[in-house]
């Protein structure tokens, strides 16, 4: 089992790896390319944890709903929740 803080650094060295490569396949990579952004990968904010894959999914999904900034194609959140994710 992963402990938490080396799985962030791999998840951390991905994204940057796929910043860097420019890597098609990454969402991350793509809206830094698309928007000109710069990322600060020395100062990101993890904004949710989660040990399990499909609740990290859900999670994920649940926060691009709390942010209309962020993009989701991983899950769809029905509308009925989406109302409890804005307050």
């Amino acid at each position: 089992m992963l402990t938490e803080k080396f799985a962030h650094g791999i998840l951390h060295s991905e994204h940057k790896r796929s910043v860097v490569m420019f890597d098609h396949n990454s969402k991350i990579a793509c809206h830094v390319h698309d928007c000109n952004h710069r990322m600060d990968f020395d100062n990101v904010e993890v904004v949710g944890r989660e040990p399990h894959y499909h609740q990290r999914l859900f999670l994920e999904a649940w926060m691009s709903v709390k942010d209309p900034n962020v993009g989701n194609d991983h899950m769809v959140i029905p509308e009925v929740y989406k109302c409890l994710a804005r307050t």
